[in-house]
């Protein structure tokens, strides 16, 4: 059995999406903000939409205050996620910048409240409630997760299971295996990258874990890792058994021979060394959206061949990686 694959998602206006899909992300957290509270990221949505097709991910957080816009957006669907990493003080592990912007007033209630003005015509994924300060069992989080989407019929859904308690680091995943056939009614069954493990091999073998577990009882719902949208753990999770990625990894990095390096190492990399940084900016973030679409084509070739060649930069590691993986599950996959 092999664990990538590609799968096909049908949203109820019609539209389809297929898998595996690498989804650019926006947020506030990480960006600076002016003296009348207006977010940097909202001038960088502007600078970049022009350059996004398929999909893209927004905070229901952010659009609600007005940090980022909340409608007229350039791609076929829209993924909502909550709020929950920008009312939080983590940050996702490939961040770069630590600044931390105003936490203001979120709860359930707000997010519904943004759902329920969200235009019918736009096609969106919308993603369970989580808050950066409040913890659930997983039995609350599927509770309130089952209330959200049947409020929200008109759009695919994604639940985007979290750990139970404040001390609690990482996700119970024998307990989500244990529960699993709880999750047969999702669209989409999320995990945020940091929280699978504490290692890039056990969030590897989390992940494989869970898709096989999904598989045996008939669950064929794709798995989606939050955080995670640079080539190599992209790569690596989706050989792992999850077929969608998002992150703001593509704002902060530049993507470069199948790696994400400092902005400024690739501009001297690609450019004259007078680029300037106000052009530097906007032309990596393009760049770096080429980039993904041609890496969700080199996966796609894999499921094809089956060969590791497919992934043209760094196709020696990722097989290394994956050969690590089976050793650690003990199985040939």
């Amino acid at each position: 059995m092999q664990l990538a694959r590609s799968s096909e998602l049908i949203h109820p206006s019609g539209i389809k999406l297929q898998t595996p899909l690498l989804v650019p992300s926006f947020s506030s957290k990480g960006f600076r903000f002016n003296r009348d509270d207006e977010s940097e990221v909202k001038v960088i949505f502007d600078i970049a939409r022009e350059h996004l097709t398929q999909a893209l991910l927004i905070s229901a957080y952010d659009a609600y205050y007005n940090y980022i816009p909340s409608d007229n957006f350039p791609t076929e669907i829209v993924f909502i996620d909550s709020g929950g990493y920008e009312t939080s003080e983590e940050h996702d592990l490939a961040e770069v910048y630590r600044y931390i912007g105003p936490i203001k007033e979120w709860n359930e209630n707000l997010h519904s409240e943004y759902l329920s003005s969200w235009p019918n015509h736009i096609p969106a994924i919308i993603i369970s409630y989580d808050h950066g300060r409040v913890r659930n069992s997983i039995e609350n989080q599927l509770e309130s997760a089952i209330e959200l989407f049947d409020n929200n019929k008109d759009q695919l859904n994604d639940f985007l299971i979290k750990p139970e308690t404040k001390d609690q680091q990482y996700i119970p995943i024998d307990k989500v295996i244990k529960n699993i056939e709880l999750l047969k009614d999702f669209s989409i069954i999320g995990f945020t990258e940091k929280e699978l493990g504490g290692s890039l091999l056990d969030r590897m073998k989390h992940i494989a874990q869970i898709r096989l577990a999904l598989d045996e009882v008939g669950i064929q719902s794709p798995l989606h890792i939050f955080g995670s949208l640079d080539p190599i753990t992209s790569t690596l999770y989706f050989l792992s058994g999850a077929e969608i990625f998002d992150g703001l990894t593509w704002l902060k990095y530049g993507y470069n021979s199948g790696t994400a390096i400092y902005k400024h190492n690739y501009g001297a990399l690609n450019f004259p060394l007078n680029l300037r940084d106000q052009t530097l900016d906007p032309t990596v973030w393009s760049r770096n959206i080429f980039y993904l679409e041609n890496l969700q084509i080199q996966m796609r070739n894999f499921l094809l061949e089956n060969e590791f060649s497919m992934f043209k930069d760094q196709s020696q590691l990722i097989k290394q990686a994956y050969d690590a993986l089976c050793g650690k599950l003990g199985r040939r996959l």
